[in-house]
């Protein structure tokens, strides 16, 4: 069952005020803890959980975890930020920074101005410049994956969900049709064998400034690829976006990888967009990772070597504590069972 508003994780650590979403994976919820400061917890969909057998569960959760490691060592001004993971009961649960419940998909009217919308791009293409240099991509950047926060008088731009982030040069092996969103996810993210690069979160962020101006999500990729579906400029459906812009857009979203801008950095530099020297860069060399960083890294091992057992010895079920479980006095009044802020 899902955690409701006044259940208490970590001993009253932290007080459960509302769940935020839900999606493919995950389940999020709005958290206040002992400093009555608001955060989000994360968790894992605990009705995908149970539909899936003790492999599929070891590697899904293995993969949750490592999108805490990958968070902490993309440190941006533009990116959610994330604190030490715990297990609550059955749950791993990661605890980050609340930003905001409004995303760029909430925004009412849809259509922004074109300065706005590229204020919104450069700080999210500027965060995804710290991702790919630390040998990432993001690999679901979309409107929902935007939320917006209130600094200095002005709203900003912060990324969220690193969920499905994949490391550069990694070959897809199996389809991946499940974990992408229609209209901005780039040909290559859907087929076997492709190799995945900054090129991709390129293609996304085109696309998503695509929908901010026009107001309309662009057609899909394997539509366009298979299909032979035309996209239309998105200077036809608002003829107030300058040429710079609408060509730029449509130069990130080629079929062909190759055709589109290599960097970001360049692809920015498309758009006359001029780095952000306010946000260094900051990559977290391998061997200095943080305690809880290695401590992620040992006990994915750990749950990936149950389930390689579990898959020899049907009758070996069980879990192993993680991090700082909770005593039994302190479980939530009703079992838990989710995760998400705008859930994959």
């Amino acid at each position: 069952m899902a955690w409701v508003a006044g259940d208490q994780l970590q001993g009253g650590k932290y007080t459960i005020e509302k769940e935020l979403g839900r999606g493919r994976f995950g389940i999020t919820y709005l958290v206040k803890n002992r400093n009555s400061d608001r955060q989000v917890i994360k968790i894992l969909n605990d009705d995908l959980l149970k539909s899936l057998n003790q492999s599929e569960r070891a590697r899904l959760e293995t993969i949750f975890l490592r999108e805490a490691v990958k968070l902490a060592q993309c440190k941006h001004k533009h990116i959610v930020a994330v604190e030490d993971p715990f297990q609550e009961g059955e749950h791993l649960c990661l605890v980050m920074e609340y930003v905001n419940e409004v995303s760029l998909a909430d925004l009412r009217p849809p259509i922004l101005s074109e300065p706005q919308a590229l204020r919104y791009i450069q700080q999210i293409g500027e965060a995804l410049i710290v991702v790919h240099k630390n040998g990432l991509i993001h690999r679901d950047v979309h409107p929902g994956n935007i939320l917006l926060r209130q600094r200095e008088g002005q709203l900003e731009a912060v990324l969220i969900d690193f969920g499905l982030t994949l490391d550069f040069d990694h070959i897809l092996t199996t389809s991946r049709t499940k974990e992408t969103s229609d209209g901005f996810t780039p040909p290559e993210l859907y087929a076997r064998g492709t190799i995945t690069h900054g090129y991709s979160d390129i293609y996304s962020l085109a696309a998503t400034l695509y929908k901010l101006l026009t107001g309309k999500t662009p057609v899909d990729a394997v539509k366009r690829k298979v299909d032979g579906e035309h996209l239309v400029s998105p200077k036809e459906f608002n003829p107030q976006i300058s040429d710079r812009t609408n060509d730029a857009i449509l130069k990130g979203m080629k079929l062909d990888p190759q055709e589109r801008s290599q960097s970001m950095r360049e692809w920015l530099d498309l758009l006359g967009l001029s780095g952000d020297n306010s946000q260094p860069s900051v990559i977290v060399p391998p061997n200095t990772n943080p305690t809880w960083e290695r401590n992620i890294q040992f006990w994915g091992l750990v749950i990936a070597a149950i389930a390689a057992i579990g898959t020899l010895l049907s009758g070996i079920v069980g879990w192993i504590p993680i991090f700082h479980p909770s005593p039994s006095s302190n479980q939530p009044s009703q079992s838990p069972s989710s995760s998400s802020t705008k859930t994959p």
